[in-house]
């Protein structure tokens, strides 16, 4: 049995950039997002409240600072913690100064980190499926009170989405929190931490990265290791090879060669 967590780690991507399009029109808006002709298109939706999470994902892209005044009014606006946190990492991401968004991303992420929750998914290789919920996430979410699928969810997609969106505010602050992340018992939050500080271009880092992939299980310590790829550092590079598979690694090499350079980016 054979965990797929690439798949995971795209789903994942695609929620923080592209959650209201619908499954079908993921390409069409990531095409969108990429062109950055359409960032006076993305600032009128913002102002006109009709925006979507690709739009504040492009405005902060962009460095597009005259829509500063339009992403606090939503920010203000909004009853969604993901909206607001996504508005609150854009603004961070721009150069505003007030602490308020800031800590609300810290207070967001503050959760994922303290978990001790673990994998959703079934490392057990006697399984037949790599699907949740596992034996040790049920125990773990009865022990809590917790329904098993709806603790999964957030398990899978949302503790480690907070975290995204500390990296993607651009501040080296989230440094030490993103390491942190990276002994979390989630694999998710260790893949979600390790390519937070590939965005942040922390070098530092790698050690710890590398010690992460050793700990993980083979499936979960290849995608952790994906990270490595966007560091120009010779140790870095040995460890993709080393967990990397060989075409996995060629095309995340390839793709950067073309224009990718932090894990984040389109």
């Amino acid at each position: 049995m054979r965990i797929n967590w690439n798949i995971h780690l795209v789903v994942l991507s695609t929620l923080l950039t592209t959650a209201a399009y619908g499954q079908q029109n993921q390409p069409r808006s990531l095409a969108y997002a990429a062109d950055k002709s359409n960032v006076p298109d993305a600032i009128a939706k913002l102002k006109s409240g009709n925006f979507l999470l690709v739009h504040i994902d492009m405005i902060a892209r962009a460095g597009a600072v005259e829509a500063v005044p339009a992403l606090k009014e939503q920010f203000t606006r909004s009853p969604d913690p993901l909206v607001k946190a996504k508005i609150a990492s854009a603004l961070v991401r721009l150069g505003d100064r007030d602490d308020l968004y800031w800590d609300f991303l810290v207070k967001q992420a503050t959760p994922a980190l303290e978990s001790d929750a673990p994998d959703f998914l079934n490392r057990d290789p006697q399984a037949k499926t790599g699907a949740g919920p596992s034996p040790e996430f049920v125990a773990w979410a009865n022990a809590h009170g917790q329904d098993p699928q709806s603790a999964g969810r957030d398990a899978m997609y949302g503790m480690p989405g907070r975290l995204t969106l500390l990296a993607s505010s651009g501040d080296q602050r989230a440094i030490p929190l993103l390491r942190r992340g990276l002994s979390s018992p989630n694999h998710q939050i260790q893949i979600a931490a390790a390519m937070g500080l590939a965005e942040l271009h922390d070098k530092d880092s790698i050690p710890l990265i590398s010690d992460a992939c050793e700990r993980a299980p083979a499936g979960a310590a290849s995608v952790i290791a994906e990270s490595l790829v966007y560091f120009d550092d010779p140790k870095a590079q040995n460890e993709v090879d080393k967990y990397v598979p060989i075409e996995r690694a060629k095309i995340l090499r390839e793709s950067r060669a073309q224009g990718k350079k932090t894990p984040l980016s389109y």
